[in-house]
């Protein structure tokens, strides 16, 4: 049986129900994928096979999801000691997000990480073949891409184990560990794509995090790496975190300049998906 997984507004509803003495109702106890009933008492909510009290579902805070398990909430995050950073799982409007110490993964304020998938994964449309996808997270790019009918298969590549714990607990994320076009290797994506073949990848989805976190995937060498894996006709998305754009100080002119240094063409920033998309002739 899975957890039940669920947030804030989820618990309200729970508590209005238990306190008007209902005797059942319907939510969503994975994050809005699907709907159950359950069953509420007078002092408790019988949340899949877990008894949730009334007082746990009102300390539920807003920007947390928490599981249900050994008859208590528990949140989606933790402390790793060994990467001196906070994991988090974080609900938006739509999928969640993946904070790594306070910092998100995805975009969610204005462009929902569900919507902002969407326009990554268009960008590199029609998607077919073989395809590259740097740095997994929690997934939502490699399930996009697996699921086009054209795929054959998604190598996707994590340096941190505990991203894919916190995967592990978002019902979005199922098909990582589940889709079998999908080949999720746990290594820096740096080093790794040094063993993959030359002119292998029809489509390649680069969406590193921001530089501070992974400096060396917006080095020139990593570029070239690139260049040689993808075959020709194929095509590049990149993605352009840019904390300094308030400061004037953009990231995507670099990253064209050095992408058409190591041969890519056709290199354009397209502002909407907040990207670049490059072509190897």
């Amino acid at each position: 049986m899975k957890y039940a997984i669920l947030t804030k507004s989820t618990a309200k509803k729970l508590v209005s129900c238990i306190s008007s003495r209902q005797k059942e109702t319907s939510v969503s106890l994975d994050l809005g994928k699907s709907t159950e009933k359950v069953v509420l008492c007078e002092d408790f909510a019988l949340l899949r096979g877990e008894n949730i009290s009334k007082k746990a579902l009102e300390k539920t805070k807003e920007d947390t999801c928490y599981i249900a398990e050994d008859g208590e909430l528990k949140s989606v995050n933790f402390f790793s000691q060994d990467t001196n950073l906070f994991y988090k799982l974080r609900p938006t409007s739509e999928w969640p997000t993946l904070t790594l110490s306070s910092v998100p993964m995805h975009r969610f304020a204005h462009v929902g990480p569900k919507r902002h998938v969407e326009m990554m994964l268009k960008e590199i449309s029609p998607i077919k073949g073989k395809v590259l996808d740097t740095c997994c997270g929690l997934g939502y790019t490699a399930i996009g891409e697996a699921n086009a009918p054209e795929v054959e298969e998604v190598i996707v590549f994590e340096i941190d184990e505990n991203v894919l714990r916190i995967a592990e607990h978002n019902p979005y994320s199922e098909e990582l560990f589940t889709n079998k076009k999908i080949k999720l290797n746990i290594e820096n994506v740096f080093e790794g794509i040094k063993k993959l073949p030359n002119n292998y990848f029809d489509r390649v989805m680069h969406d590193p995090p921001t530089v501070s976190f992974a400096k060396e995937l917006y080095f020139e060498e990593f570029y070239k790496e690139l260049f040689r894996v993808m075959k020709k006709g194929g095509v590049l998305y990149h993605y352009c975190p840019n904390p300094g754009k308030t400061k004037g100080k953009e990231l995507h002119p670099g990253i064209i300049k050095l992408l058409t240094k190591v041969g890519f063409s056709n290199c354009e920033y397209h502002e909407k998906s907040s990207g670049v998309v490059a072509r190897k002739n």
